[in-house]
């Protein structure tokens, strides 16, 4: 006869699992965010408390691991950027808030993605992670976007997406440079902050606009 395992056994197991994917899941976090893709899996093991065939069984791999960690770190970065200019009295203070997040706080998380995209080169079947993340990226800038026209009337030059993705894709270019220049890198805020108007080409009369 079948012996099959009761309901209590089985959700206690499914319990488990979480807790222990999800141990591993922040433990990857803090150390990656901290040492970058030179984490072993032994190193998450010990600060998860798990053993290294769990890696491999809830995600497949250490680098799998590592993009969906990269990607829910940049997916938070963002929001934070959203919440830290929040109250900012001009589109101008906006943005210099915005990019003063992603490349302060915000920046050990946007440069963990921007190596995970880098991964992806190597790797085709994790561009799926990648490509969701950027999508969801693109789409709350597009809606931030939205509402800095709505209160100001700025014409955009090009159409809204394309205006998102121009962002986001000058702030990867930005990490890109500090990641590999690393103490050379030049840029300070200001000057960082100039090179998204001029990507984005906005207006003085726009910057200058109340939030109100």
């Amino acid at each position: 006869m079948m012996v099959t395992e009761s309901v209590p056994a089985a959700r206690a197991t499914r319990e488990s699992g979480k807790q222990t994917r999800m141990a591993l899941f922040n433990a990857a976090t803090e150390l990656f965010l901290e040492h970058g893709d030179s984490v072993s899996i032994a190193q998450i093991c010990t600060a998860a408390g798990a053993h290294p065939n769990q890696v491999t069984y809830y995600y497949g791999s250490k680098e799998k691991l590592f993009v969906e960690v990269a990607c829910a770190a940049v997916l938070r970065a963002g929001k934070r950027a959203e919440v830290d200019a929040a109250d900012a009295d001009t589109v101008g203070d906006y943005t210099e808030k915005l990019v003063g997040s992603l490349l302060g706080s915000g920046a050990p998380s946007v440069e963990l993605f921007v190596e995970a995209m880098m991964m992806t080169g190597r790797r085709g079947e994790l561009r799926d992670l990648i490509s969701e993340t950027l999508r969801t990226l693109h789409s709350s800038g597009e809606t931030a976007l939205l509402r800095t026209l709505i209160r100001t009337g700025w014409q955009l030059r090009a159409g809204i997406d394309v205006e998102s993705k121009a962002f986001w894709s000058a702030i990867f270019g930005l990490v890109i440079q500090k990641t590999a220049t690393g103490e050379s890198f030049g840029y300070s805020l200001e000057e960082a902050v100039a090179v998204i108007f001029a990507t984005l080409q906005i207006p003085d009369a726009v910057l200058n606009s109340s939030m109100e």
